[in-house]
């Protein structure tokens, strides 16, 4: 890995949404009936251009940043990152330009993550990520990727065997319905436990993604729906595959996970700290002073990537 001009260019892909965009509402109340500013699920912490600029400062070796967006309004909540130069680029990528157009417009994200493999110009290796995960300090390509023992480069990533919730919401059903989509391929299946990696940025193959789509066709395509729904899967089907197939370098890089439990002084702390590495300030809609939270977080967010 010492090497860096024979490595194989890696991006990362972002989705975000802005639910403060009128069109975006408006298009969102036409589909559905329902008024979106209403959904937690969709609320702005006002700290993504702040996501750019932790991502280009402290991953300066990605080759682009692909910024998923639902269409071109939503771009204008992002002023500062338009016209960014230097390396990485950043680039701006529709639903249109790789969702199916019988499936626009699509407001769920899982439906969206299906179609990873289809963005135009991603390369073999990349990092998907959540617009609430913040690199804090410097990151490797090693983080992510190393090579194998015949010098294939692989994501990295490691999963451990726990019990499954018992009793299980939305999330944890869909999760276990895409585990054992895939674990099928090899002769398993789970019940009383499932996998569970790290919340956090998750390197993949874009092969791979192709593969599972592919293999997988049929469910997937009855998978989708206008809302989250237990009938959907998600990207974690992905890395699954790549857990299951030995495809995987057993490695993880500094990460610490943020609940809505925690205190802005805790968050504040884990922000400040010089070996921070991967930070999810993960919301929900439990979290009562999340406008403090957010203010407190660009503040401090702001002054690292100022000062470091």
């Amino acid at each position: 890995m010492d090497n860096k001009t024979s490595l194989p260019p890696i991006d990362l892909v972002i989705p975000m949404v802005f639910p403060q965009d009128p069109d975006w509402q408006r298009e969102y109340a036409r589909s559905s009936g329902i008024d979106a500013t209403r959904n937690v699920r969709f609320r702005s912490w006002g700290t993504e251009e702040l996501l750019v600029q932790c991502c280009r400062k402290y991953m300066p070796w990605l080759r682009t940043i692909h910024i998923l967006l639902a269409s071109e309004s939503q771009t204008e909540f992002l002023p500062g990152v338009k016209d960014l130069a230097g390396c990485p680029q950043v680039r701006f990528v529709f639903h249109r330009d790789f969702v199916p157009e019988n499936l626009l417009p699509c407001f769920n994200i899982n439906t969206v993550e299906m179609f990873l493999h289809k963005i135009p110009g991603l390369p073999e290796h990349f990092i998907y990520s959540n617009d609430d995960f913040f690199p804090l300090s410097p990151l490797q390509e090693s983080d992510f990727f190393q090579p194998s023992g015949n010098s294939r480069l692989l994501p990295c990533q490691h999963m451990d065997e726990k019990p499954y919730p018992d009793p299980p919401n939305i999330f944890h059903r869909f999760v276990m319905s895409g585990l054992n989509m895939v674990a099928e391929d090899f002769g398993l299946h789970f019940t009383t436990t499932w996998l569970k990696g790290g919340h956090s940025m998750q390197p993949m193959l874009r092969s791979t993604v192709e593969k599972v789509c592919t293999r997988h066709a049929d469910r997937i395509g009855h998978s989708f729906t206008f809302r989250r729904t237990d009938r959907n899967f998600n990207q974690y089907i992905f890395p699954f595959y790549q857990h299951f197939s030995g495809e995987y370098i057993d490695h993880v890089p500094t990460r610490k996970y943020v609940g809505p439990n925690a205190d802005i002084g805790k968050i504040v702390g884990i922000i400040r700290r010089d070996d921070a590495g991967i930070v999810c300030l993960n919301d929900h809609e439990s979290i009562e002073d999340w406008e403090q939270r957010a203010e407190a977080i660009r503040r401090e967010i702001a002054e690292k990537v100022r000062t470091s």
